[in-house]
């Protein structure tokens, strides 16, 4: 309620933008000309910036002098017959303003810094919609890593978000951005890297591995051999959990271009976890796939409820070429649940899929629900990781997929849960 004398000369600009939008006070004024002035109608051509700047001042936010600069040219290009059939003087009250303006902080940097107890790289821009584009990019891969709070953007001390952040700033030649000396001493390195991968970046040079530790490399040629142009694909399928950060173009397409088309797909995916669509893919293509990159052992997750149809679906496709012997099923349902608890049961048994797992195993079958004591006292790690459906899982068994490089869900689209942050799903 206004808690100040009123007239229709006393009104400024931030009244006559509630005006406009229809969200005035004068009703309250107690005067009686002042509450006559209403119903004023808002311009398509500007009807949205318009109630945005009056609800802002609504609320009690000052205008910037880009904003007063805006308001003031489209309330007398647009509004001033609607104002004269009041007999307000628009000219007049455009220059009176209720709030002094409001002063933007309009500083450009990026630096570290302390959030949360935590050290940060930060950049720091007045609203800028390209910048920000740029950084939704980076943000949509790691949102849990990721905070904002009053126009600055926090990312993880790494060497990636140094890199695309300050090579972000560079883009925007108006902006200006200030920058660390110590941020960029890092990004410096990271430019002599960049510039020189083959004394850097480890990866396969020419088939040899370069920048690797010894111990790394002795475990790629005891599961992989020596890279060639038959395997070197199979190399780049487990870049993100070998580190390989370099491949040789040419030799890679040559490698890569032979094989099936679900194949190429789960090998170019941009995250470890991928969505199948089971619209364009059978399950028999998919398994495929999974042979041909030689993904083995692969731990697959059944759901109980579906527990005898999901089995006897994958053993149905896998019996032609993976021995029983190589299988095991780690866990049994309760009978009591009913007929498919006892099917799924039997099957175990008629099948011969109780086998212990050791070295040979190719296949285990777990419930979606938890992970057998067993298998972790093993030390058993899949090479990759097949469900149906895109569902939220236990809490348990996510956190221990998530540690995984290849992890596949085979349904016709990625579930909300999985379509953001760092566990986005892939659909392929």
């Amino acid at each position: 309620m206004y808690n100040r004398p009123i007239s229709k000369k006393a009104l400024n600009t931030e009244d006559c933008l509630e005006i406009v939008a229809g969200i005035s006070e004068l009703k309250y004024s107690g005067d009686e000309e002042l509450e006559k002035v209403q119903n004023f109608k808002l311009h398509e051509d500007n009807a949205n910036i318009m109630f945005s700047f009056a609800k802002q001042v609504f609320r009690g936010t000052a205008l910037t002098a880009k904003q007063y600069t805006l308001a003031k040219k489209l309330l007398l290009e647009y509004y001033t017959d609607q104002f004269d059939a009041h007999e307000i003087d628009l000219k007049v009250a455009v220059e009176k303003l209720r709030f002094p303006l409001r002063e933007i902080d309009g500083s450009h940097w990026i630096k570290f810094v302390d959030y949360k107890g935590e050290k940060m790289l930060a950049i720091r821009f007045p609203f800028n919609k390209k910048v920000i584009k740029h950084l939704e990019e980076l943000k949509n891969s790691s949102d849990k890593e990721y905070f904002y709070d009053k126009h600055t953007h926090y990312f993880p001390q790494k060497e990636k978000y140094i890199w695309k952040i300050v090579n972000i700033s560079k883009q925007f030649a108006d902006a200006k951005f200030e920058i660390q000396d110590e941020i960029l001493e890092l990004y410096k390195q990271l430019e002599v890297f960049e510039k020189n991968p083959q004394d850097y970046i480890p990866g396969i040079y020419n088939f040899k591995f370069k920048n690797l530790p010894v111990k790394a490399v002795d475990n790629m040629f005891e599961e992989l051999g020596e890279p060639n142009y038959n395997n070197l694909y199979k190399y780049y399928d487990r870049r993100y959990y070998y580190g390989l950060n370099y491949f040789d173009d040419r030799a890679l397409v040559e490698s890569i271009s032979g094989r099936e088309t679900l194949t190429k797909a789960i090998i170019n995916r941009n995250s470890s976890l991928i969505c199948v669509d089971k619209t364009k893919w059978d399950m028999a293509t998919v398994l495929k796939a999974v042979d041909e990159l030689e993904r083995y052992p692969l731990l697959i997750l059944i759901d109980a409820k579906q527990g005898y149809s999901e089995v006897t679906l994958y053993h149905n496709l896998l019996r032609y070429y993976i021995p029983k012997e190589q299988m095991s099923v780690m866990f049994r349902l309760d009978n009591k649940l009913g007929n498919e608890a006892i099917q799924f049961n039997q099957y175990i048994k008629t099948q011969g899929l109780n086998n212990i797992v050791d070295k040979n195993t190719k296949i285990v079958y777990i419930s979606n629900n938890k992970i057998p004591k067993p298998l972790m006292k093993q030390g058993f790690r899949p090479k990759g990781i097949l469900t149906i459906g895109s569902k939220k899982i236990a809490n348990n068994i996510d956190s221990y997929v998530s540690a995984h490089d290849l992890v596949m869900q085979y349904d016709d689209d990625a579930s909300p849960h999985y379509s953001y942050g760092y566990m986005k799903a892939d659909i392929i």
